[in-house]
């Protein structure tokens, strides 16, 4: 199931990192017959939705008149839509979303954070570093410099080399060098 039937992107719902759909784009491929604005409001509250657990409001851009509203959607809200349908289209994106999900479980590993879980490890990795600036013991420094490299992987960030961190002024004029590996 290699074709995009509707498009899936990545964004925050209820503080966690997820795959998302516009609701827009799901009630076309289903081919609903109500107009969208009734429908997706209707299955909202036929179906206990939850604002910011299930599904994002957002405000579209207005093209001179009222702006309407738009709906980001879980994967999971978006397959129950679907399901409800009762139609071969709703069949064909119940299985197109779980295999967007097991090919997204499949290529981010465990590896992959929420916006939030990536700032609170930023914010970690200059503490870490004056540690290890701060610290001489080289059995601890070895493990600081342990965690401030699992922190810089899960960022995609550089790793200082552990001989650099402490020193007044590398040698090759880098903030820091980076390791090899």
């Amino acid at each position: 199931m290699t074709q995009q039937l509707i498009p899936v992107f990545n964004g925050e719902l209820d503080g966690r990192a997820q795959q998302l759909c516009d609701a827009r784009d799901l009630h076309t491929f289903l081919g609903v017959g109500r107009d969208f604005s009734n429908w997706i409001k209707g299955r909202i509250e036929q179906y206990g939705f939850v604002e910011g657990e299930d599904f994002s409001p957002i405000l579209a851009k207005s093209t001179g008149g009222r702006p309407g509203m738009e709906y980001h959607l879980t994967l999971d809200t978006a397959k129950e839509l679907a399901m409800v349908e009762n139609n071969d289209q709703g069949r064909q994106v119940r299985r197109y979303f779980i295999a967007m999900e097991r090919q997204a479980r499949e290529s981010r590993g465990a590896s992959y954070l929420s916006v939030s879980q990536q700032l609170a490890i930023h914010r970690q990795v200059p503490k870490l570093l004056a540690q290890l600036k701060a610290e001489t013991a080289p059995a601890i420094r070895a493990t600081l410099h342990a965690q401030l490299a699992q922190h810089c992987h899960l960022l995609a960030l550089p790793v200082p080399a552990l001989e650099s961190v402490g020193r007044a002024k590398p040698e090759n004029g880098e903030l820091f060098p980076v390791t090899k590996g």
